[in-house]
């Protein structure tokens, strides 16, 4: 009988995690629907790669048991992993001598300015672009605009559309709930696209005030022009813009 090799023993270990959630061994219930009604992209979950289907079931029993994953969007791809450890020597791997992927701390907070020119957070409308000849599937083109080198870009709508959020380096928004946004509760689950400065590390939401939760990264000049693909769409409610 052949041995398992190291990424199908991994595979069985999860699979043997959620069908235990199942059967109540010990274990938390699975919740019904994944977080933010999942991926619709495949995701590569500490090491082994997961169609999307396969790992909402997975993210689902994750949640239900409290682990908290960090996703990464690197060239397109994205990557997922159940341990700070094992997202930040991803991270080390991909931007050798980069700065450890870790929240603010409360002395790096400072007070929220809302500014045309200069450090801080600006804030602008821009309209909402017309569908583009149905020459894609129907779908309007990616109008996303060439990545700034200071300020990273968050806006309303997928497609880098509707009002906009720019971020400055060095400047953590610990509750978008007191940013005056589009949205009932100002910034608060309002971001539908983003996108990382060029001459920042990494661009950091996260799902809950105070840089708390699931954490979604965007590496230095990435753009996401549709969060939903990766199950964060309307979701952050904290940010960084890490230098």
């Amino acid at each position: 009988m052949r041995g398992l090799s190291p990424l199908r023993f991994r595979r069985a270990l999860l699979g043997l995690g959620i069908w235990g959630a199942l059967l109540g061994l010990g274990a938390a219930p699975t919740p019904e629907v994944p977080p933010s009604e999942g991926v619709q992209v495949p995701v590569v979950l500490d090491g082994v790669r997961y169609e999307p289907e396969e790992f909402n079931r997975i993210w689902a029993d994750f949640d239900g048991r409290g682990v908290d994953l960090c996703f990464v969007l690197f060239k397109g791809n994205l990557y997922a992993f159940s341990t700070l450890e094992g997202c930040n020597a991803f991270l080390q791997k991909i931007q050798p001598g980069g700065p450890p992927l870790t929240p603010p701390t409360p002395s790096d907070l400072r007070p929220l300015h809302m500014r045309v020119e200069g450090g801080g957070v600006r804030v602008g409308v821009e309209p909402i672009p017309e569908s583009s000849p149905p020459d894609n599937g129907g779908e309007p083109k990616q109008i996303c605009q060439q990545p700034n080198p200071s300020m990273s870009m968050n806006w309303e709508h997928i497609l880098c559309a509707g009002d906009w959020l720019g971020v400055f380096p060095n400047t953590p928004i610990a509750d978008l709930r007191q940013v005056i946004g589009p949205c009932s509760g100002g910034w608060n689950d309002c971001i539908s696209s983003a996108q990382a400065a060029t001459g920042i590390s990494r661009l950091i939401l996260w799902e809950h005030i105070q840089f708390q939760g699931q954490s979604f990264v965007l590496l230095a000049g990435d753009t996401a022009p549709d969060l939903r693909a990766f199950g964060w769409n309307d979701r952050a409610s904290s940010l960084y813009a890490q230098p």
